[in-house]
């Protein structure tokens, strides 16, 4: 390989190169803070090490002479090498053609074969053509190093051969799929969307790696491009950085700035503080040359949105409106204005003190895209972008500008600054903004300052004074004999004047003076009487001179089309004091003339990270016509829409796509949670009590209110986004929080706070642990499912009117065709009955998770009645009755339908004496008084008197309730085509109806002229009880129920999987393989890994909580593992949690189950069962039979148990554990894991324990059966696997010789004698109940678990029985 020359080198194109390399003839304009070790070949030759730079060459077209400059940005520096390396796919994702194919191989060639094509980023039209020629079988082309007179040309055009951001990262994963995604399972190419230009697509790619960071710049070190690089290098990163300390602590700074403790020292070891300290300081290089015509402004390597924000408020400077830059990671500066036409000035001054970014990106106002402002940006080479026109939410300025008059507003009103300094308060806010550490996935732990201006930023000239502190400073022109130190409020820094750590002074004549020579006042100032009077008058003054301090009543919307400035954060109006707008009544509902998907916000993956984007509208074809159509199954909506991000960027989606997302960012009731990040601002009404109107006197005692009532704290959550929260709301979560941000702010004295702050520090650590257990989260009331919610009706119409259709107001209107019938309105003028209560009724709102359909329900306040606690019964039928239910539903042949009553607990009469006050949604009777005559939902006594309304309902079709189980309801039935006589049942959850009869559309029929039914709710069971209830038929013909918690236990595990790699991945994760529910050879009770912390704990608990309920409706295999667990809540281990995490991951390889309830008699052999005579030991032994029983119908059952014990399983408190499965004929009905509440000191005894737990529960359950009309002629039949324990309370001639043991041996022994049940042995392989006492593995739990559910195993199915 030959070596250029200095004035004439070679470009060689080098496709196995992963990054473009510059040698020593490339003039070298723009170092990075990376470098990168280059190694010889070698191994044992020391590496040197190389920059990442930003390198110029010129290149001279050989056929015209013409010359340009081509900038080859992120590129390794070797300055030892001869030529430069070029990477084909660096070049093509910044746009660049790159045509390697040599032309005589090349079909039909062209002038743009063989050739590169760069574009003028400024001028599209502008284009350069490098021809490429071969040398051997490289391709090159020459380039020479421009002089610095070369450079500095104005009328040399440049262009760029790599993009200078985001950060270049050639092993960036997202390269691969995106290859990858274009072909499909076959091999073939899937059509590309033609409006998708490639652009956008290598927009795309940047974006990915935007945040992938530094570490994998280059890949590895490769032989070929060893050979490529004169000397044989080879390229590994390495990244030194240095930490000096720092003069102001993190809690000062949050101090301060008001921000959180926890941000406040990320912030500081994020930044630096150089002009605080009095060391020397090594000088600091430039990174660009002040006379350099492309770099005469410091570039930035990041998009900047523009905006104008507006005040209905003259500043003291004359400003009403500012103009505001700002990126999606939270940068802005801040320029007041008296005019829009100074947009301009705003851009220059942006460019002068801050730098020029890739593009600035702006609305479609005249005075931000034309004249002067843009003729600022051509000369600057700053692209001017626009985004969609009537879409302010696209533009990020927006966004920020909502956050910039939340923290402003608050800062001017806790400081008592006048209102028109309002403009130096929001210079100053935006640069804590910008310099504050948010927790921003883009920023990965930066400030937004050092993400911008690529080094980190010096907060000095900010950090030392909080907004409008109180400062001396030294006054040059005061006469004498006035003194020269006087007193002043700080404004924020200087800008253009003086040295760096000026400071803006007002002082109290309201002159803004500029002094480098300040002070805070000492603490002898602070207390001393004459220095607060000094203040005071300084005060008074000031705000005669300036006007009052800003109040919550001058920061309220006004006009300028709602762009006023200065909005308070999102004040929570209660419903009954919003002045609403009559609704005009209608008797029916429109139709809905919206999409359900239509402006609903989802969090879609984009890059590395998720971003919220707001569904714009459907997709239309070229001709202009809706693609795809709805379908209820959401695998058949073909429909698709497109979605706009806060940066303008438009995608299309699918229906389905849509649908999942609103799913997956979502808990189980469609709530998105809100982590509470920090409290920034409380506030309090005139409610709140003073200190001395919370004195008061209980029967003769002095004593005081406990209230809460009138202060709000404002929330920042981890999403950014701010609310003001009652406080009465965030005592019961988040109380410790609460107390610290008491104590921190000095309200702690206050009446809302004195009786229970110190009390919560004082137990902090036991009330970490009790709020922990009540999941102390915060749900975001705002959306659901990505669907704005209203709260209120105003608010629901005008939503409407926001998304242009009727959803909302529809809802309504059919709420309140449903429930008027609970109202009897009185006649105007008439006063209330006398011991009537009055309660406030509201409308909530909803929106379904089946088909995203918007509901609305009015409830009434009963919380504030006082209702009988008899009357607050709701019936609900236990799950063991179901299952027994479902058996026998199988068992006799019936058919069983469902069904859900409609506005159920308004079909009752009310039973508590309530009146109301009529509100908007009851059209022209607004205001009027009424009485409440049914049972509207949120009394007390609703679910008591819907219950003993369904009871009669009941009793008029001939049902009465089981006396072991109130909410089953059956009547004797016989089916006329054979005659055959059974009990019909009709079990009640709420509102939800099961009925059991030979036609059970008779029953369902006769029900709904009682009560109306749903429509579409009647028909076969689906959905009972969080399963999959369907009906399935075994090979013989017979047909049985079967219950899947199949889509329960995928939703856990897939938000268990997404809540770990969001807040646990440093710590936990899934294990990618778990064939068993346990580690092996894991037992919790001896893990003595480090205890969880509360959040982590907290997270563990719900995990227990999940899988207990899956345990209930049919995990029946994992009951062991999860109440070995359930042991360790109270004190959790990170060992537990890894366990409790295997199990995740063993479901969600196992999540196919079946319990299916086979109601076929089983093959018991009786003779194994031996029957003596225990007249002499238990003369009087006989089994209890319930006297008011009903008589049975219909076939009769067997029940056998299965019972085990693990004898001293803990070994810590050495006590044993209970395991049992209860079969009604071939069906599981009932089982149990648990450990023995005492210490036996023998099998035998840990046996017997655990048999007489189980005989006892088959007893209860015997009544149950005798309740329900069915027959139970025989005895249970119990199976163990201790021989001792089955001979003991089989034969009476057998005798205790452990007293401790003789209760659970005679309540054993006498249960066999009453003839209630038969003991006989079974092998401890081949008994069930092993399963729920040991860990069990291999071989033997295959085979127990495919005993019990059907389909976990890829070869067993329902078929085989």
């Amino acid at each position: 390989m030959s070596t250029s020359s200095v004035t004439c080198l070679k470009s060689e194109l080098d496709s196995h190169a992963d990054t473009c390399v510059v040698g020593k003839h490339a003039l070298v304009v723009h170092e990075h803070n990376k470098m990168v070790n280059v190694f010889s070949y070698d191994p044992k030759s020391k590496g040197k090490p190389a920059k990442i730079v930003d390198a110029l060459v010129k290149y001279v077209d050989p056929f015209t002479g013409a010359e340009s400059l081509i900038m080859i940005n992120q590129a390794i520096h070797v300055d030892y090498l001869d030529h430069n390396l070029i990477c084909p796919m660096q070049c093509r994702l910044n746009g660049v053609t790159v045509n390697d194919t040599p032309k005589f191989l090349t079909d039909n060639p062209t002038e743009e074969s063989h050739a590169m094509i760069l574009t003028d980023p400024e001028d599209a039209a502008h284009q350069l053509s490098i021809h490429l020629e071969l040398d051997g079988v490289i391709s090159y082309f020459e380039t020479c190093k421009p002089t610095q007179e070369e450079y500095e040309q104005s009328d040399l055009p440049l262009f760029e051969l790599t993009a200078p951001a985001p950060d270049w990262d050639p092993s960036d994963p997202s390269l691969r799929e995106q290859e990858a995604s274009l072909l499909d399972f076959r091999g073939q190419i899937i059509p590309v969307d033609k409006s998708t230009s490639r652009g956008q697509y290598r927009h795309r790619l940047c974006e990915v790696s935007q945040d992938s960071g530094d570490a994998g710049l280059i890949r590895r070190d490769d032989d070929s491009f060893a050979l490529m690089l004169e000397q044989n290098v080879a390229v590994t990163i390495s990244e030194v950085t240095t930490r000096p300390k720092i003069a102001l602590n993190h809690l000062e700074l949050a101090k301060r700035w008001g921000i959180p403790p926890d941000r406040a020292k990320q912030t500081v070891q994020m930044t630096t503080q150089r002009g605080i300290r009095t060391i020397l300081n090594a000088a600091l290089s430039r990174r660009f040359s002040t006379n350099d015509r492309h770099l005469r402004y410091r570039r930035l390597p990041h998009y900047v949105y523009q905006d104008t924000m507006f005040s209905s408020v003259k500043s003291t400077r004359g400003n009403s409106m500012s103009q505001v830059f700002a990126t999606p990671f939270a940068w802005s500066r801040n320029y007041p204005m008296a005019r829009r036409s100074q947009a301009h000035e705003a851009v220059g001054a942006l460019f002068n003190r801050v730098g020029v970014p890739l593009a600035i990106i702006s609305d479609n106002a005249k005075e931000e895209v034309l004249g002067k402002l843009r003729q600022k940006l051509v000369d600057a080479h700053c692209p001017l972008r626009q985004t969609e026109p009537y879409s302010p939410w696209s533009n990020s300025a927006e966004l920020e500008i909502r956050e910039l008059k939340k923290a402003t507003g608050r800062r001017l009103l806790k400081s008592g600054a006048p209102k028109r300094l309002w403009d130096y308060c929001l210079e100053l806010e935006s640069l804590i903004r910008s310099h504050t550490a948010h927790d921003i996935f883009k920023l990965n732990g930066r400030t937004p300052e050092a993400m911008m201006m690529g080094e980190t930023p010096d907060i000095s000239y900010i950090c030392e004074f909080g907004w409008y502190d109180w400062v001396m400073f030294r006054d040059e022109v005061a006469p004498y004999p006035e003194p020269k130190l006087v007193l002043g409020r700080y404004l924020g820094q200087s800008v253009d004047v003086g040295p760096a750590m000026s400071a803006r002074i007002i002082k109290a004549n309201g002159q803004v003076v500029d002094r480098s020579t300040f002070r805070h006042l000492t603490a002898d100032e602070l207390q001393d009487e004459v220095h607060k009077a000094t203040r005071d008058d300084f005060t008074k003054l000031l705000h005669e001179k300036l006007g009052s301090a800003a109040t919550f009543a001058d920061l309220t919307l006004s006009g300028d089309g709602g762009r006023s400035f200065l909005l308070p954060t999102p004040k929570h109006i209660p419903y009954d004091d919003v002045p609403f707008d009559i609704l005009e009544e209608e008797l029916m509902p429109t139709p809905e003339s919206g999409d359900e998907y239509v402006n609903a916000e989802v969090m879609l993956p984009r890059g590395n990270a998720m971003q919220r984007g707001r569904v714009v509208k459907r997709k239309r074809d070229d001709d202009g016509n809706i693609v795809g159509t709805a379908n209820a199954n959401p695998i058949l909506d073909t429909r698709v829409y497109e979605v706009m991000f806060p940066d303008g960027e438009v995608t299309e989606l699918a229906a389905n796509t849509i649908a999942t997302s609103m799913y997956a960012q979502c808990d189980v009731d469609g709530n998105e949670y809100l982590l509470l990040e920090a409290f920034v601002d409380h506030q309090k009404s005139d409610a709140a009590l003073t200190l001395e109107q919370q004195k008061t006197n209980h029967n003769g005692r002095p004593s005081i209110r406990k209230s809460t009532a009138g202060w709000k704290l404002c929330c920042q959550w981890l999403d950014g986004s701010t609310s003001w929260v009652r406080l009465s709301e965030l005592k019961e979560s988040h109380p410790v929080q609460v107390a610290e941000y008491a104590v921190a702010t000095g309200i702690d004295h206050e009446p809302a706070f004195n009786w229970w702050v110190r009390h919560v520090l004082k137990k902090r650590d036991r009330i970490i642990a009790q709020v922990k257990q009540r999941n102390a989260r915060y749900l975001k009331k705002t959306h659901k499912f990505g669907i704005e919610m209203p709260k209120s009706v105003q608010e629901a119409l005008e939503l409407d009117k926001k998304n242009g259709n009727n959803l909302w107001g529809d809802a309504i209107k059919k709420e309140m065709q449903n429930v008027r019938i609970a109202f009897d309105i009185l006649p105007d003028g008439t006063t209330a009955p006398i011991g009537y209560q009055q309660v406030r009724c509201h409308m909530i709102f909803d929106v379904k998770m089946e088909d995203f359909r918007r509901k609305a329900r009015l409830v009434a306040g009963g919380h504030t009645t006082e209702a009988p606690p008899t009357l607050t019964y709701a019936s609900v039928v236990s799950r063991e009755t179901v299952r027994i239910a479902l058996t026998m539903a199988a068992l006799h042949g019936l058919p069983i339908m469902a069904a859900d009553v409609m506005n159920a607990y308004v079909t009752a009469p009310n039973k508590e004496k309530i009146w109301t006050t009529l509100g908007p949604e009851f059209g022209s009777d607004c205001g009027k008084k009424a009485i409440i005559v049914r049972a509207l939902y949120g009394l007390k006594s609703a679910g008591a008197a819907f219950r003993s309304h369904l009871g009669e309902c009941m009793r008029n079709l001939g049902y009465k309730p089981c006396l072991a189980d109130p909410d089953l309801w059956m009547k004797p039935e016989y089916d006329p085509s054979d005659s055959f006589k059974y009990w019909s049942y009709i079990l009640c959850y709420v509102d939800d109806i099961l009925v059991i009869h030979h036609q059970p559309e008779d029953v369902i029929k006769k029900i709904d002229k009682y009560f109306p039914l749903k429509p579409g709710s009647v028909g076969k069971p689906d959905m009972y009880l969080g399963t999959k209830l369907r009906e399935i038929t075994f090979t013989n013909g017979e047909k049985a129920w079967a219950m899947s918690p199949s889509k329960y236990v995928q939703e856990s595990v897939s938000n268990c999987v997404k809540h770990v790699k969001a807040n646990l991945s440093d710590m936990y994760s899934l294990p990618k393989k778990a064939i068993n529910p346990f580690p092996t050879d894991y037992e919790p009770m001896e893990d003595g890994t480090p205890e969880l912390d509360a959040e982590h704990a907290s997270y563990y608990q719900q995990l227990i909580g999940i899988m207990r309920w899956m345990v209930e409706i049919g995990r029946i295999n994992i009951d062991t593992q999860v109440s070995m667990l359930a042991s360790h809540v109270a004190l959790p281990r990170q060992g537990h949690m890894c366990a409790a995490l295997h199990i995740m991951a063993y479901l969600r390889d196992h999540h196919n189950s079946r319990m299916v309830f086979d109601a076929h008699e089983p093959e018991i052999v009786k003779s194994d069962f031996k029957k003596y005579d225990w007249q002499e030991f238990y003369r009087d032994a006989k089994e209890a039979l319930p006297p008011n029983m009903p008589p049975a119908r219909g076939r009769a059952v067997d029940l056998r148990l299965y019972v085990d014990s693990d004898h001293a399983g803990d070994k810590v408190t050495r006590r044993s554990r209970t395991g049992y499965i209860i079969y009604l004929n071939s069906a599981p009905i009932q089982w149990l894991s648990k450990k023995q509440s005492t210490v036996e000191t023998s099998v035998f005894g840990a046996e017997f324990v655990a048999m007489k737990h189980g005989i006892e529960t088959v007893r209860g359950i015997r009544y149950k059966l005798r309740m329900m009309g069915i027959e139970v002629d025989n005895p249970t039949y119990v199976y163990g696997d201790n021989m001792s324990v089955v001979t003991n309370s089989s034969k009476p001639e057998s005798q205790l010789k452990k007293k401790c043991n003789s209760i659970c041996y005679h309540a054993v022994r006498e249960s066999v004698a009453m003839g209630e049940s038969l003991v006989s042995h079974i092998s401890t392989d081949k008994n069930p109940a092993d399963l729920m006492t040991k860990t069990l593995v291999g071989v033997k739990r295959r085979f127990l678990v495919s005993k019990l559910l059907y389909d976990i195993y890829d070869d067993h199915g329902v078929a085989k029985q």
